[in-house]
Protein backbone atom coordinates (compact mmCIF):
# COMPACT_ATOMS: atom_id res chain seq x y z
CA UNK A 1 0.00 0.00 0.00
CA UNK A 2 1.33 3.54 -1.15
CA UNK A 3 2.43 5.64 2.18
CA UNK A 4 -0.56 7.76 3.47
CA UNK A 5 1.99 10.49 3.41
CA UNK A 6 2.68 10.21 0.10
CA UNK A 7 -0.37 10.36 -1.36
CA UNK A 8 -0.71 13.41 1.15
CA UNK A 9 1.81 15.13 -0.11
CA UNK A 10 1.25 14.48 -3.35
CA UNK A 11 -2.31 15.84 -3.20
CA UNK A 12 -1.54 18.87 -1.32
CA UNK A 13 1.11 19.60 -4.19
CA UNK A 14 -1.86 19.46 -6.99
CA UNK A 15 -4.43 21.55 -5.17
CA UNK A 16 -2.00 23.94 -4.39
CA UNK A 17 -1.58 24.07 -8.48
CA UNK A 18 -5.27 24.50 -8.90
CA UNK A 19 -6.41 26.61 -6.27
CA UNK A 20 -3.21 28.46 -5.14
CA UNK A 21 -1.13 28.64 -1.97
CA UNK A 22 -4.18 29.96 -0.46
CA UNK A 23 -6.43 27.10 -1.02
CA UNK A 24 -9.37 29.41 -2.81
CA UNK A 25 -9.56 31.03 0.79
CA UNK A 26 -9.18 34.87 0.67
CA UNK A 27 -6.74 36.08 3.07
CA UNK A 28 -5.63 39.10 5.11
CA UNK A 29 -3.24 41.15 3.06
CA UNK A 30 -1.51 42.07 6.21
CA UNK A 31 -1.75 40.00 9.47
CA UNK A 32 -4.80 42.10 11.63
CA UNK A 33 -4.54 40.12 15.04
CA UNK A 34 -1.85 40.45 18.06
CA UNK A 35 1.19 37.34 18.06
CA UNK A 36 0.32 35.04 21.04
CA UNK A 37 3.86 32.97 21.69
CA UNK A 38 3.36 29.77 23.75
CA UNK A 39 5.03 30.11 27.04
CA UNK A 40 7.22 27.02 26.75
CA UNK A 41 8.13 27.02 30.53
CA UNK A 42 4.69 26.87 31.73
CA UNK A 43 4.26 23.93 29.44
CA UNK A 44 1.67 23.90 26.46
CA UNK A 45 -1.55 21.87 26.78
CA UNK A 46 -2.06 21.91 23.13
CA UNK A 47 -5.75 20.83 21.68
CA UNK A 48 -6.98 19.86 18.02
CA UNK A 49 -9.87 21.10 16.06
CA UNK A 50 -9.63 18.26 13.65
CA UNK A 51 -12.32 17.01 11.63
CA UNK A 52 -11.45 13.85 10.20
CA UNK A 53 -7.90 11.53 9.92
CA UNK A 54 -7.04 8.98 7.62
CA UNK A 55 -6.58 6.74 10.46
CA UNK A 56 -10.32 7.30 12.37
CA UNK A 57 -11.95 9.06 8.78
CA UNK A 58 -14.76 11.79 9.51
CA UNK A 59 -15.22 12.27 13.61
CA UNK A 60 -17.12 13.95 15.34
CA UNK A 61 -18.80 16.65 13.62
CA UNK A 62 -17.58 20.56 14.47
CA UNK A 63 -19.86 22.37 12.74
CA UNK A 64 -19.04 25.49 14.94
CA UNK A 65 -14.89 25.32 15.99
CA UNK A 66 -15.76 28.39 18.23
CA UNK A 67 -17.82 26.80 20.45
CA UNK A 68 -15.49 23.82 20.74
CA UNK A 69 -12.56 25.99 21.30
CA UNK A 70 -14.72 27.61 24.35
CA UNK A 71 -14.90 24.08 25.58
CA UNK A 72 -11.11 23.85 25.45
CA UNK A 73 -9.68 26.99 26.59
CA UNK A 74 -12.53 26.09 30.23
CA UNK A 75 -10.70 22.73 30.32
CA UNK A 76 -7.20 24.66 30.28
CA UNK A 77 -5.79 24.18 26.85
CA UNK A 78 -3.52 27.09 26.36
CA UNK A 79 -2.82 26.55 22.49
CA UNK A 80 -4.88 25.31 19.91
CA UNK A 81 -3.70 23.12 16.92
CA UNK A 82 -5.90 23.88 13.23
CA UNK A 83 -5.87 21.24 11.09
CA UNK A 84 -5.95 23.57 7.75
CA UNK A 85 -5.22 20.00 5.17
CA UNK A 86 -8.74 20.04 2.97
CA UNK A 87 -8.38 16.47 1.37
CA UNK A 88 -7.26 14.77 4.23
CA UNK A 89 -8.46 15.88 7.26
CA UNK A 90 -11.25 18.04 6.80
CA UNK A 91 -9.86 20.94 7.23
CA UNK A 92 -9.46 25.03 6.14
CA UNK A 93 -8.14 28.20 6.26
CA UNK A 94 -11.03 29.52 6.91
CA UNK A 95 -11.36 27.66 10.40
CA UNK A 96 -8.38 29.19 11.78
CA UNK A 97 -8.92 32.86 10.93
CA UNK A 98 -12.06 32.44 12.65
CA UNK A 99 -10.63 31.08 15.46
CA UNK A 100 -7.63 33.59 16.10
CA UNK A 101 -10.19 36.42 15.74
CA UNK A 102 -12.60 35.29 18.55
CA UNK A 103 -9.59 33.94 21.04
CA UNK A 104 -6.70 36.49 20.22
CA UNK A 105 -5.06 35.92 23.55
CA UNK A 106 -4.87 31.99 22.59
CA UNK A 107 -1.56 30.63 20.96
CA UNK A 108 -2.95 28.92 17.55
CA UNK A 109 -0.74 26.19 15.91
CA UNK A 110 -1.26 25.94 12.11
CA UNK A 111 -1.09 22.45 11.61
CA UNK A 112 -0.50 20.88 8.08
CA UNK A 113 2.15 19.99 5.50
CA UNK A 114 3.68 23.09 4.86
CA UNK A 115 5.92 23.11 1.84
CA UNK A 116 7.16 26.52 0.89
CA UNK A 117 8.33 29.59 2.54
CA UNK A 118 5.55 31.35 1.44
CA UNK A 119 2.94 29.30 2.94
CA UNK A 120 5.13 30.40 6.26
CA UNK A 121 4.13 33.65 4.74
CA UNK A 122 0.70 32.88 4.52
CA UNK A 123 0.48 31.58 7.71
CA UNK A 124 1.53 34.36 9.37
CA UNK A 125 -1.18 36.56 7.50
CA UNK A 126 -4.38 34.28 8.51
CA UNK A 127 -3.53 35.00 12.41
CA UNK A 128 -1.01 31.70 13.34
CA UNK A 129 1.23 32.10 16.32
CA UNK A 130 3.22 28.60 15.19
CA UNK A 131 3.20 26.53 12.60
CA UNK A 132 4.16 22.86 12.32
CA UNK A 133 7.01 21.80 10.35
CA UNK A 134 7.54 18.28 9.41
CA UNK A 135 11.02 16.80 9.29
CA UNK A 136 10.49 13.85 6.88
CA UNK A 137 8.59 15.89 4.18
CA UNK A 138 11.23 18.95 4.15
CA UNK A 139 15.09 18.77 2.88
CA UNK A 140 17.14 19.82 5.39
CA UNK A 141 17.60 23.10 3.50
CA UNK A 142 14.15 23.88 2.98
CA UNK A 143 13.27 22.81 6.52
CA UNK A 144 16.07 25.90 7.69
CA UNK A 145 14.52 28.71 5.34
CA UNK A 146 11.14 27.82 7.05
CA UNK A 147 12.12 27.53 10.22
CA UNK A 148 14.24 30.92 9.66
CA UNK A 149 11.39 32.72 8.02
CA UNK A 150 9.42 31.59 10.62
CA UNK A 151 11.33 32.98 12.99
CA UNK A 152 12.13 36.19 11.49
CA UNK A 153 8.38 36.86 11.72
CA UNK A 154 7.84 36.01 15.30
CA UNK A 155 6.53 32.85 14.53
CA UNK A 156 7.12 29.39 16.91
CA UNK A 157 7.72 26.68 14.41
CA UNK A 158 7.12 23.47 15.94
CA UNK A 159 9.43 21.19 14.14
CA UNK A 160 7.83 17.46 14.18
CA UNK A 161 10.25 14.31 14.06
CA UNK A 162 9.11 10.54 14.03
CA UNK A 163 11.87 8.58 14.16
CA UNK A 164 16.07 8.79 15.32
CA UNK A 165 16.87 9.32 11.76
CA UNK A 166 14.64 12.52 11.31
CA UNK A 167 15.85 13.50 15.02
CA UNK A 168 19.31 13.79 13.64
CA UNK A 169 18.48 15.61 10.67
CA UNK A 170 16.90 18.48 12.54
CA UNK A 171 19.34 18.82 15.57
CA UNK A 172 22.02 20.89 13.92
CA UNK A 173 19.28 23.66 13.41
CA UNK A 174 19.17 23.38 17.32
CA UNK A 175 15.39 23.80 17.76
CA UNK A 176 14.22 25.87 20.37
CA UNK A 177 10.53 23.54 20.41
CA UNK A 178 10.40 19.91 18.98
CA UNK A 179 7.36 17.77 18.29
CA UNK A 180 7.96 13.96 18.64
CA UNK A 181 4.55 11.94 17.13
CA UNK A 182 4.19 8.81 18.02
CA UNK A 183 2.15 7.56 15.28
CA UNK A 184 4.34 7.33 12.25
CA UNK A 185 2.77 8.85 9.36
CA UNK A 186 4.04 6.68 6.80
CA UNK A 187 1.79 3.57 8.32
CA UNK A 188 -0.22 5.39 10.73
CA UNK A 189 0.47 3.33 13.29
CA UNK A 190 1.30 4.45 17.40
CA UNK A 191 4.43 4.02 19.38
CA UNK A 192 3.76 5.58 22.66
CA UNK A 193 7.11 4.51 24.10
CA UNK A 194 9.28 5.50 21.21
CA UNK A 195 9.30 9.24 22.23
CA UNK A 196 10.64 8.91 25.48
CA UNK A 197 13.79 7.57 23.79
CA UNK A 198 14.08 10.29 21.23
CA UNK A 199 13.32 12.32 23.71
CA UNK A 200 16.58 11.51 25.68
CA UNK A 201 18.72 11.98 22.45
CA UNK A 202 17.73 15.18 22.50
CA UNK A 203 18.62 15.83 26.57
CA UNK A 204 22.05 14.70 25.76
CA UNK A 205 22.49 17.16 22.25
CA UNK A 206 21.55 20.13 24.61
CA UNK A 207 23.93 19.34 26.95
CA UNK A 208 26.91 18.47 24.82
CA UNK A 209 25.59 21.70 22.66
CA UNK A 210 24.19 23.86 24.86
CA UNK A 211 21.05 25.07 24.20
CA UNK A 212 17.59 23.83 25.14
CA UNK A 213 15.29 22.59 23.21
CA UNK A 214 11.40 22.59 24.68
CA UNK A 215 9.65 18.67 23.41
CA UNK A 216 6.00 18.31 22.87
CA UNK A 217 4.33 14.71 22.67
CA UNK A 218 2.30 14.54 20.41
CA UNK A 219 -0.40 11.63 19.49
CA UNK A 220 -1.65 8.61 21.62
CA UNK A 221 -2.54 10.89 24.89
CA UNK A 222 -5.37 8.97 26.34
CA UNK A 223 -5.82 9.85 29.94
CA UNK A 224 -4.48 11.73 33.03
CA UNK A 225 -2.24 8.40 33.65
CA UNK A 226 -0.45 9.36 29.72
CA UNK A 227 -0.22 12.84 30.28
CA UNK A 228 1.45 12.45 33.89
CA UNK A 229 4.06 10.43 32.65
CA UNK A 230 4.89 12.46 29.60
CA UNK A 231 5.77 15.56 31.85
CA UNK A 232 7.28 12.91 34.72
CA UNK A 233 9.52 12.38 31.89
CA UNK A 234 10.43 16.05 30.92
CA UNK A 235 8.25 16.98 27.93
CA UNK A 236 6.74 20.50 27.70
CA UNK A 237 3.89 19.73 26.22
CA UNK A 238 1.10 17.56 24.97
CA UNK A 239 -0.63 18.03 21.67
CA UNK A 240 -3.96 16.44 22.05
CA UNK A 241 -6.73 15.63 19.21
CA UNK A 242 -8.19 12.43 18.13
CA UNK A 243 -8.94 11.16 22.13
CA UNK A 244 -10.85 14.67 23.25
CA UNK A 245 -12.59 14.61 19.67
CA UNK A 246 -14.06 11.58 20.37
CA UNK A 247 -14.57 11.75 24.17
CA UNK A 248 -18.16 13.71 23.98
CA UNK A 249 -16.58 15.79 27.26
CA UNK A 250 -14.49 18.22 25.95
CA UNK A 251 -14.15 20.34 29.24
CA UNK A 252 -14.02 17.47 31.25
CA UNK A 253 -11.59 15.74 29.58
CA UNK A 254 -9.04 18.62 29.08
CA UNK A 255 -9.11 19.26 32.85
CA UNK A 256 -7.91 16.05 33.43
CA UNK A 257 -5.06 15.65 30.91
CA UNK A 258 -4.43 19.36 32.29
CA UNK A 259 -4.09 17.58 35.80
CA UNK A 260 -2.45 15.04 35.17
CA UNK A 261 0.46 16.81 33.25
CA UNK A 262 0.90 18.91 36.04
CA UNK A 263 1.26 16.41 38.61
CA UNK A 264 3.94 14.89 35.99
CA UNK A 265 5.84 18.25 36.25
CA UNK A 266 6.15 18.28 39.75
CA UNK A 267 7.60 14.74 40.18
CA UNK A 268 9.84 14.92 36.51
CA UNK A 269 12.18 11.77 36.68
CA UNK A 270 14.78 10.17 34.30
CA UNK A 271 13.43 6.95 34.30
CA UNK A 272 11.23 6.47 31.27
CA UNK A 273 13.90 8.22 28.96
CA UNK A 274 16.52 5.91 30.48
CA UNK A 275 15.23 2.74 29.56
CA UNK A 276 13.39 3.24 26.70
CA UNK A 277 17.16 4.97 24.94
CA UNK A 278 18.50 1.38 26.12
CA UNK A 279 15.86 -0.61 23.80
CA UNK A 280 15.29 1.25 21.37
CA UNK A 281 18.56 3.37 20.08
CA UNK A 282 21.10 0.90 21.57
CA UNK A 283 18.86 -1.86 20.47
CA UNK A 284 19.53 -3.61 24.04
CA UNK A 285 18.07 -5.72 26.75
CA UNK A 286 16.99 -3.65 29.43
CA UNK A 287 18.90 -5.66 33.09
CA UNK A 288 17.43 -5.58 36.50
CA UNK A 289 18.80 -6.99 39.23
CA UNK A 290 16.99 -7.20 42.01
CA UNK A 291 16.66 -8.04 46.20
CA UNK A 292 19.83 -5.79 46.78
CA UNK A 293 20.59 -5.47 50.12
CA UNK A 294 24.03 -4.50 50.33
CA UNK A 295 26.90 -2.68 48.42
CA UNK A 296 29.08 -4.83 47.63
CA UNK A 297 26.36 -6.54 45.99
CA UNK A 298 25.19 -3.16 43.93
CA UNK A 299 28.47 -2.30 43.27
CA UNK A 300 29.47 -5.35 41.59
CA UNK A 301 26.15 -5.07 39.39
CA UNK A 302 26.75 -2.06 38.11
CA UNK A 303 30.32 -3.10 37.14
CA UNK A 304 29.29 -5.80 35.20
CA UNK A 305 26.59 -3.30 33.49
CA UNK A 306 23.10 -3.68 35.01
CA UNK A 307 20.78 -0.59 34.38
CA UNK A 308 18.41 -0.72 37.08
CA UNK A 309 18.48 -2.21 40.99
CA UNK A 310 15.69 -3.35 43.16
CA UNK A 311 15.45 -2.88 46.70
CA UNK A 312 12.35 -5.00 48.12
CA UNK A 313 10.55 -3.11 50.83
CA UNK A 314 7.94 -5.93 51.31
CA UNK A 315 8.03 -8.86 53.42
CA UNK A 316 10.39 -11.02 51.88
CA UNK A 317 13.93 -13.21 52.72
CA UNK A 318 15.27 -9.78 50.44
CA UNK A 319 13.53 -7.13 52.27
CA UNK A 320 15.97 -4.05 53.21
CA UNK A 321 15.01 -1.35 55.91
CA UNK A 322 14.71 2.08 55.19
CA UNK A 323 17.39 3.51 56.69
CA UNK A 324 19.80 0.71 55.14
CA UNK A 325 18.68 1.56 52.09
CA UNK A 326 18.89 4.92 52.12
CA UNK A 327 22.64 4.40 52.81
CA UNK A 328 22.95 2.39 49.74
CA UNK A 329 21.07 4.25 47.17
CA UNK A 330 23.11 7.83 48.86
CA UNK A 331 26.62 5.69 47.47
CA UNK A 332 25.36 4.47 44.40
CA UNK A 333 24.40 7.78 43.26
CA UNK A 334 22.99 8.31 39.50
CA UNK A 335 25.33 5.92 38.43
CA UNK A 336 22.21 3.17 37.73
CA UNK A 337 18.15 3.54 38.16
CA UNK A 338 17.07 2.62 40.79
CA UNK A 339 12.89 1.02 41.87
CA UNK A 340 11.39 0.31 45.19
CA UNK A 341 9.31 -3.06 45.18
CA UNK A 342 6.17 -2.53 47.30
CA UNK A 343 3.03 -4.69 47.96
CA UNK A 344 1.11 -3.51 50.41
CA UNK A 345 -0.64 0.03 50.63
CA UNK A 346 1.54 1.49 53.79
CA UNK A 347 4.40 3.04 51.38
CA UNK A 348 4.47 6.30 52.34
CA UNK A 349 8.03 6.40 53.46
CA UNK A 350 9.06 4.52 50.15
CA UNK A 351 6.94 7.29 48.12
CA UNK A 352 9.40 9.93 49.84
CA UNK A 353 12.33 7.96 48.76
CA UNK A 354 10.89 9.12 45.05
CA UNK A 355 10.62 12.46 45.77
CA UNK A 356 13.59 12.93 47.52
CA UNK A 357 15.96 11.29 44.52
CA UNK A 358 17.13 8.38 46.19
CA UNK A 359 14.56 6.01 44.13
CA UNK A 360 13.85 6.49 40.52
CA UNK A 361 10.48 4.43 40.16
CA UNK A 362 8.04 2.40 42.16
CA UNK A 363 7.35 -1.13 41.39
CA UNK A 364 3.27 -1.87 42.36
CA UNK A 365 2.44 -5.62 42.73
CA UNK A 366 -0.50 -7.13 44.18
CA UNK A 367 -4.03 -5.20 43.81
CA UNK A 368 -2.74 -1.82 43.21
CA UNK A 369 -5.21 -0.43 40.70
CA UNK A 370 -3.56 2.51 38.23
CA UNK A 371 -6.12 4.95 40.26
CA UNK A 372 -3.96 4.20 42.91
CA UNK A 373 -0.90 3.93 41.72
CA UNK A 374 -1.44 7.23 40.31
CA UNK A 375 -2.53 8.75 43.98
CA UNK A 376 1.04 8.79 45.26
CA UNK A 377 2.35 11.00 42.21
CA UNK A 378 5.91 9.25 41.99
CA UNK A 379 6.85 7.60 38.61
CA UNK A 380 5.62 3.88 38.48
CA UNK A 381 5.05 0.33 36.62
CA UNK A 382 3.25 -2.04 37.62
CA UNK A 383 4.40 -6.13 38.08
CA UNK A 384 1.61 -8.77 37.49
CA UNK A 385 1.57 -12.03 37.91
CA UNK A 386 0.92 -14.43 34.88
CA UNK A 387 -1.42 -17.47 34.97
CA UNK A 388 -3.50 -17.24 31.72
CA UNK A 389 -3.42 -15.49 28.70
CA UNK A 390 -5.61 -12.73 29.48
CA UNK A 391 -3.34 -12.02 31.90
CA UNK A 392 -1.54 -10.11 29.51
CA UNK A 393 -4.60 -8.86 27.79
CA UNK A 394 -5.02 -6.72 30.86
CA UNK A 395 -4.88 -2.67 30.95
CA UNK A 396 -2.03 -1.10 33.00
CA UNK A 397 -1.49 2.59 32.19
CA UNK A 398 2.22 2.34 33.10
CA UNK A 399 4.49 2.73 29.88
CA UNK A 400 5.88 -0.94 31.11
CA UNK A 401 4.42 -3.57 32.83
CA UNK A 402 6.38 -6.77 34.64
CA UNK A 403 5.49 -10.04 34.01
CA UNK A 404 5.81 -12.57 36.52
CA UNK A 405 4.95 -16.43 37.48
CA UNK A 406 2.20 -16.90 39.32
CA UNK A 407 2.55 -17.90 42.82
CA UNK A 408 -0.58 -18.51 45.29
CA UNK A 409 2.38 -18.01 48.17
CA UNK A 410 4.64 -15.13 47.02
CA UNK A 411 4.45 -11.91 44.54
CA UNK A 412 7.57 -12.78 43.56
CA UNK A 413 11.26 -14.18 44.37
CA UNK A 414 10.03 -17.88 44.10
CA UNK A 415 12.60 -18.84 41.35
CA UNK A 416 8.99 -20.02 39.27
CA UNK A 417 9.24 -19.87 35.61
CA UNK A 418 6.40 -18.14 33.58
CA UNK A 419 4.97 -21.44 31.60
CA UNK A 420 6.05 -21.30 28.57
CA UNK A 421 2.83 -21.45 26.19
CA UNK A 422 1.48 -18.03 28.23
CA UNK A 423 4.90 -16.50 26.88
CA UNK A 424 4.18 -18.17 23.34
CA UNK A 425 1.01 -16.41 23.50
CA UNK A 426 2.42 -12.52 24.28
CA UNK A 427 5.06 -12.98 21.75
CA UNK A 428 2.21 -14.08 19.18
CA UNK A 429 0.32 -10.86 20.29
CA UNK A 430 3.27 -8.32 20.22
CA UNK A 431 3.02 -7.58 23.54
CA UNK A 432 6.11 -5.85 24.88
CA UNK A 433 7.76 -8.80 27.58
CA UNK A 434 9.13 -7.37 30.55
CA UNK A 435 9.86 -11.11 32.17
CA UNK A 436 10.53 -12.08 35.93
CA UNK A 437 10.31 -15.19 37.17
CA UNK A 438 13.14 -18.09 37.74
CA UNK A 439 15.41 -16.45 35.65
CA UNK A 440 19.42 -17.46 36.21
CA UNK A 441 22.24 -17.51 33.74
CA UNK A 442 21.37 -20.96 32.93
CA UNK A 443 17.92 -20.04 30.85
CA UNK A 444 18.63 -16.82 30.03
CA UNK A 445 19.98 -16.90 26.79
CA UNK A 446 17.06 -18.95 25.65
CA UNK A 447 15.01 -17.21 27.27
CA UNK A 448 16.04 -13.96 24.75
CA UNK A 449 16.30 -16.43 22.11
CA UNK A 450 12.53 -17.29 22.20
CA UNK A 451 10.55 -14.72 23.44
CA UNK A 452 12.75 -11.49 22.76
CA UNK A 453 12.00 -9.57 25.95
CA UNK A 454 12.54 -5.70 26.27
CA UNK A 455 13.53 -5.92 29.86
CA UNK A 456 14.70 -8.95 32.48
CA UNK A 457 14.15 -8.57 35.64
CA UNK A 458 16.35 -11.33 37.68
CA UNK A 459 16.71 -11.93 41.65
CA UNK A 460 16.92 -15.50 43.69
CA UNK A 461 18.92 -16.68 40.35
CA UNK A 462 22.41 -14.62 40.93
CA UNK A 463 21.87 -15.57 44.91
CA UNK A 464 24.25 -17.89 46.85
CA UNK A 465 21.29 -17.25 49.56
CA UNK A 466 18.20 -15.07 50.15
CA UNK A 467 19.59 -11.58 49.93
CA UNK A 468 23.27 -12.38 48.86
CA UNK A 469 24.24 -12.58 45.89
CA UNK A 470 26.82 -14.49 43.83
CA UNK A 471 29.25 -13.28 42.06
CA UNK A 472 30.15 -15.86 39.74
CA UNK A 473 26.81 -15.91 38.92
CA UNK A 474 26.61 -12.65 37.47
CA UNK A 475 29.32 -12.83 35.54
CA UNK A 476 27.81 -15.73 34.13
CA UNK A 477 24.56 -14.21 33.49
CA UNK A 478 26.30 -10.64 31.59
CA UNK A 479 28.49 -13.30 29.88
CA UNK A 480 25.34 -14.69 28.49
CA UNK A 481 22.93 -12.14 28.19
CA UNK A 482 25.84 -10.44 25.80
CA UNK A 483 26.53 -13.27 23.62
CA UNK A 484 23.46 -13.89 22.74
CA UNK A 485 23.39 -10.74 21.00
CA UNK A 486 26.84 -11.66 19.01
Amino acid sequence: MEEILKQIVEKRIKTIESKGINFGINIPQKREVPLTPPDLEKGVIICEIKRGSPSEGKMNNIDNPVEWVSHYEKGGANTISVLTEEDFFLGSLSDLILIKKQFPHLTILRKDFLLSEEEIEISYRIGADMVLLIASILPYQLLEKMKNKAESLGLTPLIEIHNEDELKKILPLKPKLIGINSRDLKTFKLDRNYPYALKKLIEEDNILNNYKSFVVFESGIRNYTDSFFVANAGFSGILVGTSIIKSGELTEKILDLKNGFISGLQSKKRFYPEIFKKIYIDKKIVIKICGITNILDANYAIKEGVDILGFVFAESPRKIEINKAKEILSEIGDRVLKVGVVVSENIEEIVTLVKEGFLDAIQFHNDFTNDKCMSYNVCWYKATRVKENSDFDKQYYSPITLFDAFSKDAMGGTGKQIDPNLLLYAKEKNIPLCLAGGINPDNVKTIITEYHPILIDVSSGLEEKPGKKDFGKIDKFFSEVKFSFL
